[in-house]
């Protein structure tokens, strides 16, 4: 049986159900689940139910009431899910909000805010971010153009570092459009957590690893090492531990 496709390009309606390809250019509503091999949207959509698809593009603004899950994925604008996002790889520059994240590769340029935790095997995140839960990583390469804020951060090789004031190209754009050029670069972190850990202007009240480097600008209460740790003169550790 072939697939069905569907396609809206002004304002419209499309039901729930299994579909080749679904576009929307302009406005539109899906009405129950979704399951699709091809979902684009460019200007305004909303689900009210689950949407799963393999390739997902939106440009503008999305959102899912549901879970979304997608393998390979891009979103550009204001993207908010109200369930669980789950995606093999994604690419996303604006603003998301989502219940919780967790797949294989993560790519954010711009603000991130979750109600619970973000599990992925990469994260690459220019922006800010506020995690209520946890943050896991094999590797997370975090550069602040905002307050970070998690509960805890755990993984592989973490590292943190202020983004620069003056930003070229679109990216510069869509961050000094969030975040302006003088907001403060922070992260804050009850217990950070890594193999290979580096830290730039991070307020936490734990950090243990292996390798230990603390850049400029920190303030930690604790800091646990089993083979090295750096400090940099201008940041602050109450207690060190070697174990």
């Amino acid at each position: 049986m072939p697939e069905r496709n569907v396609r809206i390009a002004g304002s419209g309606t499309i039901e729930g159900g299994s579909y080749g390809q679904v576009k929307i250019a302009g406005s539109g509503k899906v009405t129950g689940d979704l399951e699709a091999e091809e979902f684009s949207s460019a200007g305004s959509a909303t689900a009210q139910g689950n949407l799963k698809a393999r390739r997902f593009e939106c440009a503008g603004s999305f959102r899912c009431q549901g879970d979304l899950e997608v393998e390979e994925a891009e979103a550009a604008g204001a993207f908010r899910v109200g369930g669980k996002l789950r995606a093999k790889e994604m690419k996303i520059a604006g603003s998301t909000h989502g219940q919780s994240i967790s797949g294989g590769y993560l790519r954010i340029s711009g603000s991130l805010e979750t109600q619970g935790n973000v599990e992925v095997e990469t994260l690459r995140l220019s922006g800010s971010f506020r995690i209520r839960g946890l943050l896991s990583a094999d590797k997370a390469e975090i550069e602040m153009h905002g307050t970070c804020e998690a509960q805890e951060i755990g993984g592989g090789k973490i590292e943190v570092r202020a983004g620069s004031k003056s930003l070229g190209g679109l990216v510069g754009e869509v961050l000094e459009a969030l975040f302006g050029t003088s907001r403060m670069r922070e992260l804050r972190a009850k217990v950070i957590e890594g193999d290979e850990i580096k830290l730039e202007y991070t307020q936490a009240e734990v950090v243990r690893g292996g390798k230990v480097k603390i850049g400029p600008g920190c303030h930690i209460k604790r800091v646990e090492y089993t083979e090295s740790l750096e400090k940099d003169p201008q940041s602050k550790v109450e207690e060190e531990v070697r174990e």
